[in-house]
């Protein structure tokens, strides 16, 4: 064995804390790593179940999707684990300086001392990346069985809410030999490139340097009296400020892991609520049964206008829908409330003289040439009611005058019309125009709560009778599981021909669900996304607490001498403990200082697409930014605390000998 190589062993051997924090970091970094690899690998396999081995010509489309998730959160490990590891070695080599002296006095070179953390890098990877595999396997198998339970369930509620049927596809946990390889391998190489520059850094200080313990940055090192510190502090707050500036080559690593820290939790907490903000909007706001048409529609351009053309194969009129509404209603304590529209066949130009200055606004700021019309038609019972509170006569056409859209990120609430229009001219998609007499207004605080949906266009009119792609049933019953089993008896009574692709074959589709299993079927996805990622950045956290754990009692151990000399002139241990809790407070401080507006901004940039869409603000996540903060002070406190209590088992007469 080579002398450099047994030298590096008898280190490891006699820093048992700096090796366990070492191997403790190597083998979250492989585990992290090997995990990221078993989703990837799992995910590839449940694809290649679902397409029978043949991605077809979006093979290229379906490994980007996987490959690139997995080289985000891929080069997320590799910095936090460099960050960490790099710290382990560039403190326990500023640590060794008299000893690196010693031996360029007796005739090791520059070369040697390099070869000595290098060994040491790979004994230490030899010991923490075969655990890293085996701790990475399981995260990774407890990860897919979490989140294939979660797309199961998601499968199974969309089993009656999709047009073509469920989807049917399982997620597996499937691991490759070759994952093993290359996470090693990708772990072996963080390793030693963590090690290499401290190993350079240590071989190019002089031996005189080196044995009187000191790095050219300490030896040269010039600190300006920071005022604030003094009266804040006082003598304490001065000398914690001159090490920390002496030591900040071992301090920075640490500040930048606490940071990272700051930045994901704040990025993954905002993201994390901006997601549920999105599946509010998708909540209709009311959980009943409901049984709906689809038509099937044929698309095209017409070329004298240049709109789409919705061609419907089985439209449903409002006879037919309403006779559905009375065969739903023979269940027996139910409320049915029935309503069909046709939302893509007519326009209304937008130079309209009763249009408000409101809706004129909203034109100019969506630069919308023309708006859009939705006809709805309401079963017997709900048209009679909504006629009545309008004070027309049945037979009447309505104006429902209110319209909500999306001002960057603002739900804007306004009236369309100035005042009841006594017609409209609506087109068509191909120009041709129909005159279509208004003969009242629905009052605002009585509109039923289905014609605010997110997808309702600028103009409502409810019409007595007409022809639409859509009918839905909304029921409410206290028995939904039996009427569930009595609106599919109906569903194959007035549609025997239906099955999951009738929607192709037959040109419509009808459906039994719960309206909640839509806003479930969008909330999984929120909740698969924070199984992933708050469970892979607790794990990158847990990283980078082992740098501060390793930085900040080694950093404490290793001054046992400095303190014994300030204790030998009167500073007291209340002393001692002030300086070094004001050393955390400005390194907690400088973490947030650097990783607050990451943190903010990140999610910020990604919430100014977003609202481009929906009504979704960003919200700085309050909780999630005082829990970082005090969370990240505690633990940097409890650590240095619990280092000061060790170091009172020692002597102060053998401190400053050792020092000596």
């Amino acid at each position: 064995m080579k002398i450099t190589a047994r030298l590096a062993w008898i280190q490891i051997k006699r820093d048992k804390v700096r090796t366990i924090g070492a191997i403790a970091a190597i083998i979250l970094s492989a585990a992290l790593t090997t995990a990221v690899a078993c989703f990837v690998t799992s995910a590839y396999g449940s694809l290649l179940d679902f397409f029978g081995g043949d991605f077809g010509n979006y093979k290229t489309m379906y490994m980007m999707v996987l490959l690139i998730p997995g080289l985000f959160f891929g080069g997320l490990i590799f910095v936090m684990s460099v960050t960490v590891i790099t710290n382990v070695f560039l403190t326990a080599a500023n640590r060794r300086l008299s000893h690196f002296g010693i031996l360029k006095c007796v005739g090791g070179t520059p070369k040697q001392i390099r070869e000595t953390i290098i060994y040491e890098s790979v004994w230490l990877s030899a010991a923490g990346i075969p655990l890293g595999l085996v701790l990475g396997t399981a995260l990774g198998f407890i990860g897919v069985k979490i989140t294939g339970k979660n797309i199961d369930d998601l499968s199974e509620i969309t089993r009656t809410i999709l047009v073509r049927g469920s989807v049917g596809m399982d997620l597996k946990f499937y691991v490759y030999p070759g994952i093993y390889f290359v996470s090693a391998l990708l772990a072996f190489l963080t390793v030693i490139y963590s090690a290499y520059r401290p190993a350079k850094k240590a071989s190019e200080v002089s031996a005189l340097t080196c044995i009187r313990g000191i790095t050219s940055e300490e030896a040269d090192f010039r600190v300006k009296t920071k005022q604030w510190l003094k009266k804040t502090f006082g003598f304490e707050g001065i000398l914690a400020d001159r090490n920390l500036t002496r030591n900040r080559t071992i301090f920075k690593p640490t500040v930048r892991a606490l940071a990272l820290g700051v930045t994901l939790l704040l990025s993954t907490g905002s993201l994390v609520e901006q997601c549920k903000s999105i599946g509010e909007i998708m909540d209709p706001g009311y959980n009943v049964v409901e049984f709906s048409y689809m038509s099937a529609s044929k698309e095209s351009i017409d070329q004298s206008t240049g709109r789409y053309v919705y061609e419907m194969v089985k439209p449903i009129d409002s006879e037919t829908g309403r006779e559905m509404v009375g065969r739903l209603e023979e269940f027996g304590n139910v409320k049915v409330s029935g309503f069909g529209y046709d939302n893509t066949s007519y326009f209304l130009r937008k130079d309209n003289d009763n249009l408000s200055d409101e809706m004129k606004e909203a034109i100019e700021y969506r630069k919308a040439s023309e708006l859009k019309v939705i006809l709805m038609t309401l079963d017997g019972e709900n048209y009679a009611r909504v006629c009545r509170l309008a004070g027309v006569p049945e037979g009447s056409t309505l104006l429902v005058n209110r319209y909500w859209y999306n001002r960057n990120g603002r739900k804007v609430t306004i009236n369309p019309f100035r005042a009841c229009p006594k017609e409209l001219t609506i087109e068509d998609a191909r120009g041709k125009g129909t005159a279509v007499k208004v003969d009242g207004v629905l009052p605002e605080e009585e509109i039923p709560v289905f014609l605010d949906g997110p997808n309702q266009q600028e103009v409502k009119l409810i019409v007595p009778r007409g022809v639409g792609r859509f009918y839905e049933c909304l029921c409410e019953t206290e028995d939904e599981e039996n009427f569930m089993k009595f609106a599919e008896d109906v569903r194959a009574e007035l549609y025997p021909d239906f099955d999951e692709n009738s929607y192709d074959d037959e040109g419509y589709s009808v459906t039994v669900s719960k309206t909640e299993t839509m806003v479930r079927s969008l909330n999984f996805a929120i909740i698969i996304a924070e199984i992933v990622v708050y469970g892979f950045v607790a794990v990158l956290l847990l990283i980078g607490l082992v740098s501060v754990i390793s930085t900040l009692t080694t950093s404490v151990m290793s001054r046992a001498g400095e303190f014994a000399v300030l204790k030998s002139v009167g500073m007291t241990g209340r002393g001692l403990m002030k300086m070094l809790l004001t050393e955390s407070f400005m390194c907690t401080l400088k973490a947030l200082i650097r990783g607050l507006p990451f943190g903010i901004l990140i999610p910020y940039l990604i919430n100014l697409a977003i609202r481009q869409r929906l009504p979704v603000l960003y919200r700085l996540p309050v909780g999630i930014l005082f829990g970082s903060v005090a969370g990240i002070y505690a633990i940097v406190m409890i650590v240095t605390f619990l280092a000061v209590l060790n170091l009172r088992k020692q002597n102060i007469i053998e401190s400053i000998r050792n020092k000596n």
